[in-house]
């Protein structure tokens, strides 16, 4: 990663640093020109085999590229070739770069589509409001994307997200506008990205997914965190965006949240760090259908009833009636 000043006059670059765990031997890869910082928090991406980032805007290129506005592909170590089918960057690339539209502003996401030609896709999501989806088997070098779409706001500083349901794949993400996102990743020969759903949702929380199988009862959890948020944990239907849970009573409000955080699921709870306590949610099996539409109306469907303990006893569900309160000495779950 790179620090966070991005003037011309700035000498950083987006880095990538590996620690074999055997010899404790370090080796890194960084963009070639000044700048390409990998923002997304969400860190380095990988599928089992290779290694993913996204770059940003680089400075002082005369027109020639050098490692920014690109998805990389590394290798172990971390390694990169250097070859067209390790990079892939817009054929718009220098434009992006006098803009400071950084295509890196989102952590890489591998997502693997059933049926589709080619089915093993890396996605990058831009400040430019576009999503790009590219084989992520090989990239190509400067050219045209598998697949690309216009998918609005300025997508930065946060994380996206992917999952599967029986209708289909999916992709999620939290844009700076005050919106979360999904949309369909087709099973065709190319793939295309269409739109799903929509919510209108406060603060910069990045999404997490939890099903009780793989692909049923999918829920896109997020949490309005940092400046503008509503400290609130949220659910929506998956392949609807049917609000699931709408942040709960009293008892549920979380205090000192941060936009990079980001909440993880384990043996049926929800724990969600803030600055100075976690937070659990425990959810429980089988949940209300919800009403489909395609640009749902946040509701509160569900609601938590109030108690004066300081620990939680919470009977909420992943269907949902999560009961929150801080756990200010958190035991970990093993």
């Amino acid at each position: 990663m790179c620090h966070t000043p991005v003037t011309p006059g700035d000498n950083y670059h987006g880095w990538v640093v590996g620690v074999d765990i055997s010899n404790t031997s370090v080796s890194a890869w960084a963009t070639t020109a000044i700048g390409g910082g990998i923002w997304g928090h969400g860190g380095v991406a990988s599928d089992g085999t290779n290694m993913f980032v996204v770059t940003g805007n680089t400075f002082n290129t005369a027109g020639n590229w050098m490692g920014g506005e690109a998805i990389i592909r590394l290798q172990a170590g971390p390694i990169w070739s250097g070859q067209p089918m390790d990079y892939w960057a817009p054929t718009n690339w220098f434009n992006l770069d006098l803009g400071d539209t950084d295509l890196g502003g989102v952590s890489a996401t591998v997502i693997d589509v059933p049926g589709a030609t080619p089915s093993e896709l890396v996605l990058a999501l831009g400040k430019d409001s576009n999503a790009y989806l590219l084989d992520r088997n090989n990239l190509g070098g400067v050219t045209l994307p598998v697949a690309q779409a216009n998918v609005s706001g300025i997508n930065r500083g946060t994380s996206a997200v992917t999952y599967h349901t029986r209708l289909g794949t999916y992709i999620a993400f939290h844009n700076d506008t005050g919106v979360i996102k999904a949309y369909k990743v087709t099973a065709t020969n190319p793939p295309t990205i269409i739109f799903a759903w929509s919510q209108t949702q406060n603060g910069r929380g990045s999404p997490w997914v939890t099903t009780i199988d793989g692909t049923n009862n999918t829920i896109v959890w997020v949490a309005g965190t940092g400046n503008g948020g509503d400290q609130r944990l949220h659910g929506y239907d998956g392949d609807t965006g049917a609000v699931i849970y709408a942040g709960g009573g009293v008892n549920e409000l979380m205090t000192g949240t941060q936009q990079w955080n980001t909440g993880i699921a384990v043996r049926g709870r929800i724990y969600f760090a803030a600055d100075d306590k976690i937070y659990a949610f425990m959810l429980s099996f089988g949940r209300p259908t919800p009403t489909p539409s395609t640009t749902p109306t946040p509701t509160a469907t569900t609601s938590a009833t109030p108690t004066a303990t300081a620990r939680p006893t919470p009977t909420a569900r992943p269907n949902l009636t999560p009961r929150l309160r801080p756990t200010p000495a958190p035991r970990p779950s093993l």
